[in-house]
């Protein structure tokens, strides 16, 4: 599981919005995604429509969530946690994702497989 804590007012946020649908739409049948926002909820389904993320957004009231996920003092936004099958917090990533490759690298990182099959 991909879980991706982000904020609408932050641009590199945006950025990892799309790497993660893209991420979705290719292998969302083998690791769900997840993302949670902890703040301005009014704001969100516009970013969504916008930005055409299909993957599920939960918002977190009062980020007790993101505070339990957060794992790395100082941590900013956007922040991906990598949980394995087992519920077990495996990877964290605390910057930008760039593009599907290092995503993919990442989550490789975390002992986390998606064969592709391709």
């Amino acid at each position: 599981m991909i879980i991706a804590f982000w904020t609408t007012w932050c641009g590199a946020c945006l950025k990892d919005l799309q790497v993660l649908e893209e991420f979705h739409r290719r292998y969302g049948d083998r690791v769900v995604v997840v993302g949670v926002c902890p703040e301005r909820w009014p704001e969100v389904p516009p970013i969504l429509a916008r930005y055409r993320i299909t993957f599920p957004v939960l918002y977190d009231r009062g980020a007790q969530v993101t505070a339990r996920y957060q794992l790395l003092e100082h941590l900013r936004y956007p922040f991906t946690v990598f949980v394995n099958e087992e519920g077990r917090v495996t990877g964290v990533w605390a910057v930008i994702i760039r593009d599907l490759a290092q995503l993919l690298k990442l989550l490789g990182r975390a002992g986390i497989s998606v064969t592709t099959g391709e």
